[in-house]
Parts: structure tokens; sequence; C-alpha cells
């Protein structure tokens, strides 16, 4: 367990706080006595850790609680705090083969999904080179490279994958993932994280083509033959390349991607048949497979 507490300024006589005093943590399982876990100076209270004993550390869910009190070096306290109530037992499974990819719709995470009970999957993301003013502190700065931008259900069984649809070309992210269970202990609602997965992505390169663009579509008419599609959905969408074969082989028509799903192949020559292909193309400058071909004759 990591322990985290906030020191009073002062002490119940209003004076400042003792330098030598120390924390003191206490643990107790259910309605068991509270027994000291943890002593420190108050210096030491960044880092506090409780290694659980196999019997709270696995197994079914229990109620585990701790109370906090500040010694000073007389030997004199106010008291145990009010107990805060955790859960031991079987923590989630780790997240395994964490991957990312970038392309239309954001970044994607995948990774092997867990038949173990889970309840979500929180993803926190990292923004390690984001410039923060240098008036703030440290952990000013740190917090506000910090957020969490999932959290997604799996009460309906593992997804295996999200897409953080915020995410950039160009930016390097941390990600911190972790699946969590929700429990309900006497009257308490307590969620249980298994052990961190984190993933480096570096700097962020789009390689991701767009998908292969469907239902293509010709038509002959006196200024050319006109060509239609569906257009894609991806929200990096630069436009369409369109192709022509004929007897002298393949050649492509736009030198420029076109923006709207449709194009009038105006050099197309009367009585002479012609297939037609297209391509979505995004911003980055990946080029999706081509289209399933058309063949019209220009009439």
């Amino acid at each position: 367990m990591t322990l985290h507490l906030t020191l009073p300024k002062t002490t119940t006589d209003n004076e400042p706080l003792d330098r030598d005093s120390s924390v003191e943590i206490c643990r107790s399982e259910g309605t068991s006595e509270c027994a000291p876990v943890i002593k420190v100076p108050i210096s030491k209270i960044n880092d506090l850790r409780d290694t659980l004993p196999q019997t709270l550390a696995s197994g079914a869910a229990v109620e585990v609680h701790y109370q906090v009190r500040i010694t000073n070096a007389a030997g004199r306290a106010a008291g145990w705090s009010k107990p805060v109530t955790v859960a031991g037992g079987d923590a989630p499974d780790q997240i395994q083969g964490l991957q990312a990819s970038l392309g239309g719709t954001g970044l994607l995470l995948r990774w092997a999904p867990s038949a173990a009970p889970c309840d979500e999957i929180r993803i926190e993301r990292i923004e390690p080179d984001r410039a923060q003013p240098k008036k703030k502190t440290s952990i000013e700065r740190k917090r506000e490279q910090q957020q969490i931008v999932l959290a997604v259900p799996a009460t309906q069984g593992d997804p295996g994958g999200a897409v953080d649809a915020t995410a950039e070309a160009g930016q390097r992210y941390v990600y911190r993932l972790e699946r969590r269970r929700r429990l309900r202990l006497g009257t308490d609602e307590i969620w249980v994280a298994g052990a961190a997965t984190e993933l480096d992505t570096g700097v962020l390169r789009d390689t991701t083509p767009p998908a292969v663009p469907q239902s293509l579509e010709a038509l002959s008419s006196e200024s050319g033959i006109s060509l239609s599609w569906q257009p894609g959905t991806e929200t990096d969408l630069a436009g369409y390349v369109v192709y022509r074969v004929d007897d002298s082989g393949e050649l492509r028509l736009t030198a420029m991607p076109v923006t709207a799903p449709q194009f009038t192949d105006t050099t197309a020559i009367k009585g002479k048949q012609y297939r037609y292909r297209v391509a979505a193309v995004d911003r980055a400058g990946n080029e999706s497979a081509k289209s399933e071909p058309v063949t019209e004759e220009m009439r």
C-alpha cells in the first residue's frame, strides 16, 4: 500500500510543529486492533509504503484500515486519526503487451485482454516535454503534465484497446495503464488497482493510412466520366487520389488530392473504355490501398 498524508502546520497548542516529531501509522484487519507498521520522521512522509503480509495481499477481498498520529520528541500525541479503509486481497492483473499507434481517429492503445474480473481500465497520460512557466513549483508543473484521459469500462470483458482522440502527431506522451475493480466492503465503495504498466510513445509519427474508399461508381456524360464514392470518416483526411488504367498503363489523374468524394475525368476519349480506382490520403501523406476498380466507356 502507498500512503499519502498532509502534515498539520501547528500543534494542538497552536505552536509550530516540532521538527523532531514522528509519523506513526497503524494497520488493522476488519475489527482487529490497529498494530503499528510504520514510524518515520516527519521529513520522510513523501514515500510511505506498507508491504502487506501474504494473508492480506492475496485471496478474497478484505477490509484493511489505516490510522495515523504524530508524536513529538517528548512522546506526546493528539491521538489516532479516523481510519481510512482500503481493500486487501487479489489485485487485478497487470496489463501486458501494451502498444500504441497513431491513426486518423487518434492514438490507438492495444494490450492483451485478461479474463480475470475487472471493472475498468484507468488510463493516465503524461506529457513530459510540455513547457511549463518557470514561476510554478515542480509539483505544480508535474500535476499539469498529468491527466487521466480515459476510464474504459470493462464490466462486459476486457476490451483490449482504447483510443485517445486528443493525441497529436509530433508530440511525445507517456501512458500509464492499470486495471481496476470496484468493491463494496461494508458501507464503503473501494477501488482496487493492479500494478501499472507504462509506455513511452516517443515523438509520434502518423504512419497509419486512411481506410480504403468504398462504393466507387462511374457515369459517362458529354463532359467526361464522372466518379463518386463514399466519403471517409477520418479526422485527419486530406483528400483522395484518382487513378485511371487503359491500354497505356496506369495514370494518376490528380496531381493534388481532391477534397470532395467526386471527380470528373474530362480527358477521357469518346469510344474508349477506362478502369478507375481511388485512394484516400491523410495530412501526414499516408495513402490507403486503392479501391475496388470500376470500368466505364466514354460515350
